[in-house]
């Protein structure tokens, strides 16, 4: 029985310096946790730009290849962004076509963090080269 007394009074005796350690401890470890998080939800905003720049600039290339087809790439590329980025907010977009290709570059930061994205879908007319070669007749 005398065993067990003291088996349970040694289980509340914590001594002072574990506390001090686990005060500085503590906060270490909570600073870390969030800076992976913040780190995983800058990654995951990057992967969202970057595939919806590239299905934009996709998307134009596209859309030059045809003559009938008239896309607002800007608006595709907010479309595709909406509601999916968590930690970068404000994001900015610019398309330039050219007869080579389609270029997209998108933007995007929060307080010190800024990400930047460029993508590009070159043109791209097999049937020209086809005919050049004289395999499809004109």
């Amino acid at each position: 029985m005398e065993l067990i007394r003291e088996i349970k009074k040694r289980r509340r005796e914590v001594k002072g310096s574990t506390v001090v350690e686990m005060s500085y401890i503590i906060p270490l470890f909570l600073g870390l946790f969030v800076l992976i998080v913040h780190a995983v939800f800058y990654y995951h905003d990057k992967a969202v730009l970057n595939a919806a720049a590239s299905e934009t600039a996709v998307l134009g290339t596209q859309a030059a290849r045809r003559a009938d087809t008239v896309y607002d790439l800007e608006t595709f590329f907010y479309e595709r962004t909406k509601g999916k980025l968590i930690y970068m907010t404000d994001v900015s977009v610019t398309v330039s076509e050219s007869e080579d290709g389609v270029e997209v570059s998108a933007s995007a930061d929060r307080n010190i963090m800024k990400l930047e994205i460029c993508q590009r879908a070159e043109t791209v007319r097999p049937e020209e080269a086809l005919r050049r070669t004289g395999v499809i007749l004109q």
